[in-house]
């Protein structure tokens, strides 16, 4: 028995050293691969593929990022991500089919950071039609991370990893790249919880998107989805904006000050997330109102103030182009009163360009809102997270064009200024050869191309969800919640809502101009205890 076992122990070395020297062997080839000129080069026999991440389709190739195991010096396995681009059998152009795979290779190369996942090699098929890029794993996903933290945790860590996207994004953006991904492939590092970028989505040079790209993802791990686009705001902005956040909740956290709680209650919005958009029907409510629904029906709480409820309406200056199968950001101008986009179109191909009208409401309305929610829904008699805010009303135009022009052209697209009612008119745009809307004979016109419209109309609501009322309730804890004076009569299950005097009232909304920084103002003009009178 003792020999049996024996045999056993020395046959299981005897196999680990097998292992182990097979993979030396395999990383000397490696390293030999790497002084001809080639970054990485790894053996198909070190790899083992796992189950498939995604997949994204594209004009000559076909991504497809993959879970894998790669054999270490030890004869373990290793969990890795592999980057496979297969080309599509009709491409014959083996250098303009894998060109993709090319430029990723020569960009990540020159990535030594501790929030980009690092690259360990490449392989490629026999036939050299498939390549991979395989890349450290050992990441967990960030959205899943902060969906498990309560209270302060959550904001506390939520601005961390914000200050961290900007870490990353400036580093990307010094070496001329960008990268651009889903919620779900937002991901950290197993044992520090560090921001991990790069093993999944998509990396290009595309480096002055930046800005946006960074806000973008900030607001899908917030809102756990993948709406396309951030604002027109520039990085160095967004960059700043992200550090006052996690100074605000930071302060907060260390020392529960008046002052600080000013600073607090001004970012709240950033943890509130998207709350739901409906389609906006005759019946839908208008922007700034306060209420909650049942169904399909809308309940408005009647209030009575002075605060500004909503902005004019207005297109979000970046519109959005369908390509390779997802929606990207393109910048557009101002000129003559019309908003205008350009692009370049070929022969047989579709462009679909989406611009987006929103009528928001107001910065005073939102802090009015949060300032008085605890207090409406004792009195409404419903539950804190019913109450809804309509926060904006929005029109989703979208365009397409596909022309049978030989040549490459550029085309733009030229959006009409929306209608003082938030309306946009029929069709909303039109396309043109010319940078300048003036010229009408430089309009495409359906003979010459085919052109569609389609606009849709939303409605997006926003609630005090569960990560906004722990910090109100923290805030009213201390004495540090801005309460409306409540009035209500015997009569209505309703709650009245109006400021001390007209005159502060008036005062109010001159002075609830400015967002970041109107805390004490705000604060000013509610009391601090509840007052409840009947009528």
């Amino acid at each position: 028995m003792y020999i049996f076992e024996s045999s056993i122990a020395t046959d299981n070395k005897l196999t680990t050293v097998v292992r182990g020297m097979a993979a030396l062997s395999l990383k000397l080839e490696s390293q030999r691969a790497m002084t001809i000129g080639e970054r990485g080069k790894l053996d198909m026999d070190q790899l083992d593929f796992g189950e498939e991440i995604a997949r994204v389709e594209k004009k000559a190739y076909v991504l497809r990022i993959e879970h894998g195991r790669m054999l270490n010096l030890t004869g373990g396995r290793k969990a890795v991500i592999l980057r496979r681009f297969e080309m599509k059998p009709e491409v014959e152009d083996q250098d303009s089919g894998l060109e993709e795979f090319k430029k990723e290779v020569e960009f990540r190369g020159d990535l030594l950071n501790r929030h980009f996942a690092r690259m360990l090699g490449v392989a490629s098929s026999n036939t050299g039609r498939t390549k991979m890029i395989v890349v450290e794993a050992g990441t967990i996903s960030a959205y899943d991370y902060v969906q498990h933290l309560s209270g302060l945790e959550y904001p506390l860590e939520y601005s961390r990893i914000m200050c961290e996207f900007v870490a990353g994004y400036r580093y990307l953006w010094e070496h001329r790249g960008s990268w651009r991904g889903g919620y779900h492939e937002l991901l950290l590092s197993a044992k520090e919880k560090r921001l991990c970028i790069g093993g999944l989505g998509r990396i290009d040079g595309q480096w002055e998107d930046s800005g946006w790209r960074m806000e973008e993802a900030s607001l899908r791990l917030r809102n756990g989805n993948d709406w396309s686009g951030g604002g027109s705001r520039s990085f160095e902005e967004n960059a700043d904006e992200f550090e006052r956040v996690r100074e605000a909740v930071t302060k907060w956290n260390e020392e529960k000050t008046e002052e600080n709680a000013h600073d607090l209650f001004d970012w709240l919005s950033w943890w509130s997330g998207s709350s739901e958009f409906t389609q906006r029907t005759e019946n839908s409510p208008s922007v700034g109102e306060i209420g909650w629904r049942e169904g399909n029906v809308w309940h408005p709480v009647p209030l009575v103030h002075q605060v500004p409820l909503s902005r004019l309406p207005e297109y979000d200056i970046a519109a959005s182009q369908w390509r390779d199968g997802e929606w990207d950001m393109i910048a557009g101008t101002q000129i003559g009163g019309y908003s205008r986009w350009s692009t370049d179109i070929s022969s047989g191909e579709e462009i679909n360009i989406r611009t987006i009208v929103r009528s928001y409401r107001t910065n005073e309305i939102l802090d009015f809102f949060y300032g008085s929610v605890l207090s409406l829904a004792k009195v409404v008699g419903v539950d804190v997270c019913s109450l809804q805010l309509v926060s904006q009303l929005v029109l989703v135009a979208d365009a397409s064009l596909a022309t049978s022009d030989e040549q490459t052209s550029t085309v733009y697209y030229f959006a009409y200024p929306p209608n003082p009612n938030g309306s946009v008119s029929d069709p909303p745009g039109f396309w043109s050869f010319s940078p300048y809307p003036y010229f009408s004979d430089q309009h495409l016109q359906a003979d010459a191309a085919e052109v569609r419209f389609h606009v849709e109309p939303f409605v997006h609501y926003q609630r005090a969800n569960d990560r906004i009322l722990p910090l109100l309730q923290d805030l009213d804890s201390h004495g540090f919640l801005p309460i409306p004076d409540i009035t209500y009569t015997s009569e209505s299950p309703f709650a009245s809502i109006r400021e001390v005097t007209s005159q502060q009232a008036l005062e109010s909304t001159i002075a609830l101009c400015g967002k970041k920084r109107q805390g004490k103002n705000f604060f000013s003009i509610f009391s601090k205890k509840r007052k409840v009178s009947n009528l």
